[in-house]
């Protein structure tokens, strides 16, 4: 006889009514009897109620029993009788909500995962996933956060789990998985309300070295609205945008990051970037002007400044008076960049290119010149030849610097004929062909 079949004789047995037997008139029985049978009503639903309780509390003991008996295959290592015991535990109606029952399943999902046996590693692909969706339930269902504690010490140890094998990707170059893995370190805490927010950054930094540049802008947008305080979100969010030439949207990002850092120099700088990229010269040189003022050591400053006058020698709208006045800054600009960084490439090369076409400029005008303006011709060439004797120290440096690009090799080459030095023509020659056979 089982405890439920006791428990329903005890019942029936407290619930049973003893009338005394009356002998009375005939007219008064009737009476007698519908009074008996609704007592007998009454007390039938009574029974009723009390069995469905008593069913009702019986099932839920026992499927707490259940769930105890998951917990103690999991503490015998048994992981997959732990598994299939708890699942049944929280699909009962009666223990769905039960937040230990979320718990235990989170903690034997956990153990699945850093199990060595290849028949508990079988029960499911993704156990860490699923270990977060069963905390994630049993904070939900936790009103009164009995296992607060002990969950947030399962699912810290599952970001960090997460956070080491993004490390391992990221050390490997293989950005996108790593991606992926900060995003699944960020979820981990996320699933019981706490923002990672140093999670989601690594994602969205990776997400842009694998060139996911909308996973990317989901990121710092969500970092944004998580009240992530950081230069760099707004400058790399800005950048995405310029990326995709929408203007606009770069602009009020890089404002929305000056209102909190004003005076910021990078925001100052991803500013005038914009302003370079959609041609908005005017106001990327009042930047730079600005810029090289209150950081006069930064030499990016100084190299964007000679871009930016270099792109102006080149406009044959101004006045030649107006373009002499950029190559002379422009000059003036890369000498400033590479004197404070002298192993600094771009303004290096630039400025050997620089006065290259300005050798080439005065060439084409001794060309264009009537054959009779001898003169002129010589002191046009002279111009040239001078020009191109300035590039070449800095393209020779450009080349040591740089060795395999063939664009400054064959630059060099040209003017090497030009000055008729066989020996350097040879040596440069031969570094071409090294480079070419590669």
């Amino acid at each position: 006889m089982n405890l439920l079949h006791q428990k329903l004789i005890l019942l029936q047995e407290m619930t049973k009514i003893n009338f005394p037997t009356v002998f009375i008139y005939q007219g008064a029985f009737h009476k007698f009897a519908a009074s008996k049978l609704k007592l007998n009503s009454l007390h039938m639903k009574r029974i009723v109620l009390l069995v469905l309780m008593v069913i009702s509390i019986s099932l839920a003991f026992g499927q707490k029993s259940v769930r105890q008996t998951a917990s103690n295959y999991l503490k015998e290592g048994k992981l997959d009788k732990a598994l299939e015991t708890i699942n049944q535990c929280i699909q009962d109606p009666s223990t769905a909500q039960d937040p230990k029952a979320w718990f235990i399943r989170g903690n034997i999902y956990s153990e699945i995962a850093i199990s060595k046996d290849d028949k508990y590693k079988a029960l499911d692909p993704e156990p860490l996933t699923k270990a977060l969706e069963s905390y994630k339930q049993a904070t939900k269902f936790d009103e009164k956060r009995e296992f607060a504690e002990d969950i947030f010490q399962k699912v810290n140890w599952q970001r960090n789990t997460f956070f080491n094998q993004a490390v391992d990707f990221y050390g490997k170059k293989d950005y996108k998985n790593a991606m992926l893995s900060f995003d699944h370190s960020f979820s981990a805490l996320a699933a019981i309300n706490i923002p990672d927010t140093i999670s989601l950054f690594y994602a969205a930094t990776c997400a842009t070295l694998a060139n996911e540049r909308i996973q990317a802008k989901k990121y710092y947008v969500d970092l944004l609205k998580l009240k992530a305080k950081s230069v760099s979100i707004y400058a790399s969010l800005s950048e995405l945008y310029r990326q995709e030439k929408d203007s606009g949207a770069a602009l009020a990002v890089i404002r929305e990051g000056q209102k909190i850092y004003p005076g910021n120099m990078p925001l100052f700088l991803a500013e005038t970037n914009i302003y370079l990229t959609f041609n908005n010269t005017d106001k990327a040189l009042s930047n730079l002007n600005t810029a090289a003022k209150k950081d006069s050591a930064n030499p990016s400053i100084y190299y964007a400044l000679g871009t930016i006058y270099n792109k102006l020698v080149d406009d044959t709208t101004k006045k030649p008076e107006v373009r002499e006045l950029m190559f002379n800054n422009a000059v003036d600009a890369y000498k400033k960049a590479i004197q404070l960084k002298p192993d600094y490439f771009d303004p290096v090369f630039n400025l050997g290119a620089l006065y290259v076409n300005k050798a080439v400029y005065y060439d084409d005008k001794a060309k264009n010149l009537p054959l009779d303006a001898e003169a002129e011709y010589k002191t046009l060439k002279v111009q040239a030849d001078k020009y191109l004797e300035a590039a070449i120290p800095y393209l020779e440096k450009a080349t040591e610097m740089q060795p395999t690009d063939v664009s400054t090799l064959n630059s060099l080459k040209q003017i090497y004929i030009r000055q008729q030095k066989n020996d350097k023509i040879k040596t440069i020659n031969e570094k071409i062909n090294a480079v070419q056979k590669k």
